[in-house]
């Protein structure tokens, strides 16, 4: 997890009240609420609001989660609780909730007594807790398992996981250089609806930037670049024209940087006709990905968002792009002219070749030609429904193995992990996919249905 949640816990249970009267079970079960607390520092930094047992103490963690701006509250009862007690907690509150229905037994032996019951029959309370929460109208989370199930624990990592990113979105900057490519309907978006219900904020970023940048680069740091890059991939192009090239990538670095950007798009025939760039960046957002900062191509904000969320959960990530449909091996063809992520690319087969589709006043520019890593996959679109409505287009499948073909681009043959090449494909068009999506290793889909639910988005599974 890239983004380290903060996690608010919040241990419940009725010890004392006119008709209970189990106050000497206070000293073990504020132990066992800090165990809980303690338990949970694996998976984040905790916001402990100590044993809860009245709702004057649920106002005050409600405080202190918001005081702390908290990613995700974890709720337990270690025994029954009224339910105006997380009420009070729930309706103070914005983050998301995860309802953990956990306990340290397995079972109740025959010699247990009261007192082991008292500290683990949260389950009394659930079905009144969870109530609240449906009546009240906040979404939630719900776990059920042993305190030291692995699948349990694994589910409550999802679940932190997705909350953590969902800061990550709410925080995140995208820059645009220049627009999205004319014409291209699956790439028009609201940044105001998308900064609302996703989270990023789109700044603008004007093409002279990055133009007047590239001259400032000194001499030496190109040189050292230009060096370190024919050492690491096979260089097969002009000297001069890659020169110029790995300058531009570096002048589009140092502004990203500079502007504090989580992921960059730009519209990348802007700087063409511009003499002082004169060709495509495809070898600079390249990079850039393999710097771990997420860029997409074509001013395509919303394939860059995506990257970004699956960058968060795999460490990398690519923009990827339906090419042809091989019938015969019941897979598509993925690629995207010059642009991917070259830490993603199979070991032996990257190159660095000039650009066969766009051509500069300073001819054609660097790009990648590399064939993508095989093993499992997860591909995700960010899609605008209009009116408001964005939706997770999510997918899982293998890249097989594919020997690149020389067309100066990154490549893989996808396959779904269940459907038919002719099934998928009209699955995804139909679920309103993008001609771009987001590529990560890896199988994500349980950890961006939960994302999608906590953003308020729809989330279709192909």
């Amino acid at each position: 997890m890239a983004v380290r949640a903060k996690i608010g816990v919040l241990v419940m249970a009725l010890l004392e009240d006119d008709y209970n009267k189990t106050g000497h079970m206070r000293p073990a079960a504020t132990a066992a609420a800090r165990e809980i607390a303690d338990g949970l520092a694996a998976y984040g930094d905790v916001v402990h609001a100590g044993l809860v047992e009245e709702e004057a103490q649920a106002a005050a963690a409600a405080r202190l989660f918001n005081a702390e701006d908290v990613d995700v509250i974890v709720a337990f009862e270690l025994a029954y609780t009224k339910g105006i007690v997380p009420a009070r907690c729930f309706i103070d509150t914005t983050a998301p909730v995860l309802v953990w229905n956990t306990q340290r037994i397995r079972r109740l032996g025959e010699d247990d007594g009261f007192d082991v019951v008292m500290l683990n029959s949260g389950m009394a309370g659930m079905p009144e807790l969870t109530a609240v929460l449906l009546r009240t109208g906040r979404e939630f989370e719900m776990v059920t398992s042993h305190w030291d199930d692995p699948e349990g624990r694994r589910k409550v990592r999802e679940v932190i996981t997705a909350a953590a990113l969902r800061r990550r979105l709410r925080t995140a900057r995208i820059g645009l250089v220049g627009h999205p490519f004319e014409g291209m309907t699956d790439l028009m978006f609201d940044g105001l609806s998308l900064r609302q219900e996703v989270g990023p904020v789109v700044w603008p970023l004007e093409p002279e930037k990055i133009a007047v940048r590239c001259g400032e680069i000194p001499q030496r740091d190109v040189d050292a670049a230009v060096a370190a890059e024919r050492a690491k991939h096979a260089v097969e192009m002009e000297p001069a024209l890659f020169e110029r090239s790995v300058r531009l990538a570096l002048a589009i670095e140092s502004v990203v940087r500079e502007h504090g950007f989580d992921a960059f798009t730009a519209f990348d025939q802007v700087w063409l006709t511009d003499p002082r760039v004169g060709i495509i960046p495809s070898f600079g957002t390249g990079r850039l990905c393999e710097l771990g900062i997420p860029a997409a191509p074509e001013g395509d904000v919303n394939c860059a968002v995506a990257q970004l969320v699956l960058q968060e959960l795999a460490g990398q990530a690519t923009t990827v792009e339906n090419y042809v449909i091989d019938f015969d091996n019941n897979a598509v063809m993925f690629s995207h002219d010059g642009h991917g992520n070259p830490a993603l690319g199979a070991p032996g087969t990257t190159k660095v070749k000039h650009s066969i589709y766009y051509e500069g006043v300073h001819g054609f520019g660097a790009g990648f030609e590399f064939a993508y890593e095989p093993g499992p996959v997860t591909n995700l679109a960010l899609v605008t429904m209009g009116e408001g409505v964005w939706r997770f287009v999510i997918s899982e499948g293998e890249f097989l193995p594919f020997p690149p073909r020389p067309i100066s681009a990154p490549q893989t043959l996808f396959r779904h992990h269940e459907l038919g090449i002719a099934e998928w494909c009209n699955a995804w068009c139909e679920a309103g996919a993008p001609h771009h999506m987001a590529a990560a290793e890896g199988r994500w889909t349980s950890q961006l249905v939960t994302l999608a639910r906590m953003l308020g988005i729809e989330a279709v599974v192909v």
